[in-house]
């Protein structure tokens, strides 16, 4: 207050450099607080960062102390993939390999259907949708196969939702779903 009353004493001319030097004054005061603020994000990513390196340089420690073996050509991978001479033949063991295990858990396909994601030389991705219908548990019971069997195989993706029809009552939701499952694989072929 006594500072507007002091103010009313000054120029028009001083008035308009006491509130420039105000502004001023206060957009250093915002400059310094975004640079503290984002010194202290930088410094929060480098803790991090030094945290993230000493964890791996510890447990790369770990395994050389402990003498950990590495897969050598001796070791036995093959299982770990799908195998054919042709794209085409890999699909159509991966197929296979899902409609089984689709049929052993009890679900009922409607639809599988490979996704083309290139002819590769070696290890390539191998994608396939497959439609079912089904319960909760067969569901579980497949995914459950699926991810723990060989060759290995992801589920990428999984859509579900009950069978019965907009408006339509069903007592037992969970005992009749309609699901999108997509599956990812490797497979291996040797290059001639």
């Amino acid at each position: 207050m006594t500072l507007l009353k002091s103010a009313k004493g000054f120029s028009a001319e001083a008035r308009k450099g006491m509130a420039v030097l105000a502004v001023a004054a206060l957009a250093v005061i915002v400059m310094i607080y975004l640079f503290l603020a984002w010194h202290s994000a930088a410094a929060e990513r480098l803790r991090q960062a030094e945290a993230e390196h000493d964890m791996v340089a510890a447990r790369a420690a770990k395994a050389a102390g402990e003498g950990v073996t590495r897969l050598t050509e001796a070791d036995k991978v093959d299982p770990m993939f799908l195998e054919g001479a042709t794209p085409g033949l890999v699909f159509a063991k991966f197929q296979s390999i899902a409609g089984e295990a689709a049929s052993a858990a009890g679900l009922a396909v409607k639809r599988m259907q490979p996704v083309d994601t290139g002819d590769g030389e070696g290890g390539m991705p191998y994608r396939l949708n497959m439609d079912a219908e089904g319960s909760i548990e067969q569901l579980r019971d497949f995914l459950v196969d699926v991810e723990s069997g060989l060759p290995i195989m992801f589920v990428t993706g999984l859509e579900v939702q009950p069978s019965a029809g907009e408006g339509e009552a069903d007592q037992y939701p969970s005992e009749a779903l309609r699901m999108t499952v997509r599956i990812e694989a490797y497979g291996w072929r040797a290059q001639p």
